[in-house]
């Protein structure tokens, strides 16, 4: 064996992408939802879920769930593979968390992921990714679940991904991470208002809050844990969307803030759960994204 070849072999993740090109042939990647009751981010047991999975043909990815009348409604990106272009849907579960109706509630002539819910003024409130767009938007439902009317930009000419709201301190904050140098991993923003229906977002003077490629994406809802705000953030060091941080918020003010990393949720070993990244709890019910490995054949 010569000398260059041994050096070629010897580069950093080539048996890794020999590997990888091998089991594409056999297998391949998708997202899908898992489900689960009663556990939290803390007490965690991946044999605890339930695999919700799609179709071959398409993906499920960054769930948002939400109680209405006593059912469980989980709102998500779908994304064919044909068209490469996501909407919003959203799957109906029974008592014993099968999905019995699904139905796409949200499209536009733009990619839509990420549909963060949030109640205000007795309205229920969407904020859907559209980075493609230039825009983060938000929609009323007028009837549930299927029904969204566009209410206004919130923001414009902007690459926003993931906003995230949060009603703190007598304000309304929005998080969301903004594409720097043809990434989207790695740059936190943080924007306030008095109200969530507000066009007049004012930037925080510490932008971007967090530039950190494992923790300044947004992961799903912030919420309350021992008095203490607990924001999910994808950790992408190993990969995109590889696993979920959970990190302390310790200072939030107009000119202030500051964050710290608590724990952090890893796909198991020796298992075809590649990452996750994205957690949502409501009701008692846990709904998260897994990017697996599944069978062709």
């Amino acid at each position: 064996m010569n000398k260059s070849l041994i050096y070629r072999l010897q580069r950093p993740h080539l048996f890794e992408r020999i590997w990888e090109r091998i089991l594409s042939y056999f297998f391949f990647k998708q997202w899908v939802l898992l489900v689960a009751k009663g556990i939290n981010s803390k007490s965690f047991a991946w044999d605890r879920f339930t695999r919700i999975v799609p179709p071959s043909d398409r993906l499920w990815a960054d769930p948002f769930v939400w109680m209405h009348n006593g059912n469980y409604y989980i709102f998500y990106e779908e994304r064919f593979y044909v068209s490469n272009r996501g909407h919003i849907a959203c799957l109906t579960l029974d008592s014993k968390l099968n999905p019995i109706a699904s139905c796409v509630v949200l499209e536009r002539p733009y990619h839509l992921s990420y549909p963060f819910l949030f109640e205000y003024q007795e309205h229920l409130y969407m904020i859907p990714e559209t980075e493609k767009n230039r825009t983060v938007e938000l929609y009323r439902c007028t009837c549930f679940p299927t029904e969204w009317v566009f209410v206004k930009t919130l923001l414009n000419d902007i690459k926003a991904i993931d906003a995230t709201l949060l009603e703190a301190y007598g304000k309304w904050w929005l998080f969301a991470n903004l594409r720097e140098g043809g990434t989207t991993w790695e740059a936190l923003h943080l924007f306030h208002a008095d109200n969530p229906l507000s066009d007049q977002w004012i930037p925080h003077p510490r932008n971007p809050i967090v530039k950190d490629i494992r923790s300044a994406r947004p992961a799903g809802r912030i919420f309350l844990q021992n008095s203490n705000f607990i924001r999910p953030s994808q950790d992408c060091s190993v990969r995109y969307g590889y696993a979920i941080n959970f990190n302390r918020i310790s200072v939030l003010t107009e000119t202030e803030y500051a964050e710290a990393h608590e724990w952090s949720l890893k796909p198991p070993e020796k298992s075809n759960i590649l990452g996750t990244h994205t957690w949502n709890e409501t009701g008692g019910l846990t709904v998260i994204d897994a990017f697996i490995r599944r069978a062709k054949y």
